[in-house]
Parts: C-alpha cells; sequence; structure tokens
C-alpha cells in the first residue's frame, strides 16, 4: 500500500501598502539623501573656512601690534586715529576671539571623521 504524499503551498500575501504610503517612504528617502547632501557640504564649506581664517587671525594681530607700537611711539601713525578702534587691547581683544573661532572651527571640521 502507498503511503499519502504531503504537499504544501506557500502563498505570498498581497502587499497591502498604498500608494501613499509608497509615497512616503520614497519621500523620506529623498529627505534622507538631502540631509547628508546639506552635511557634506556644511562640513566643506566650515573648512574652507576655518583655512581661510588663518589670514584673518595673522592680520588682526598684526592690527595689534601695529596699534601698540604707534601708542609707544615706534610708529607715526596708526590707521585709526581715534576712537575704540585706535585702542590697542580692543584690537588684541579681537585677535584673541579670533583665533579661538578659527581654532574652534577647525577642530569641528576634521575631514578625517
Amino acid at each position: 500500500m502507498t503511503e499519502p504524499q504531503l504537499t504544501a503551498v506557500a502563498i505570498q500575501p498581497e502587499s497591502t501598502r498604498t500608494p501613499a504610503f509608497n509615497f512616503i517612504q520614497s519621500s523620506t528617502l529623498v529627505v534622507e539623501r538631502v540631509g547628508a547632501w546639506a552635511g557634506d557640504t556644511a562640513q566643506q564649506f566650515g573648512v574652507l573656512v576655518a583655512v581661510l581664517m588663518a589670514p584673518a587671525v595673522f592680520s588682526v594681530y598684526a592690527f595689534a601690534v601695529w596699534a601698540l607700537a604707534s601708542n609707544l611711539g615706534f610708529t607715526d601713525t596708526f590707521i585709526f586715529t581715534s576712537g575704540a578702534l585706535s585702542n590697542w587691547l580692543i584690537w588684541l581683544a579681537l585677535a584673541v576671539m579670533v583665533h579661538m573661532a578659527a581654532t574652534v572651527l577647525k577642530r569641528h571640521t576634521r575631514l578625517d571623521r
């Protein structure tokens, strides 16, 4: 006598996804790609600004030394003869702030991350 054979049939359920679900899923992917692009672009722009801030730091320190030399009588004139910008301490404070900003920006925009 022959034994009955069992046969299994797998039935794939139909997708219950609606067109609205597909639209939301595709728009989420687009937003993720745009976000990644914006982050990369901001990182590259930050690197550019950090590199270009080095001459600015040097220039502001040079103005501080020039203003101090003018106050001590080593130079005849300074570009600003009166007002707050004629004080060498203002220039030194600006130089320190720009230097700190450049350092922080350079630290946060490393390309090796």
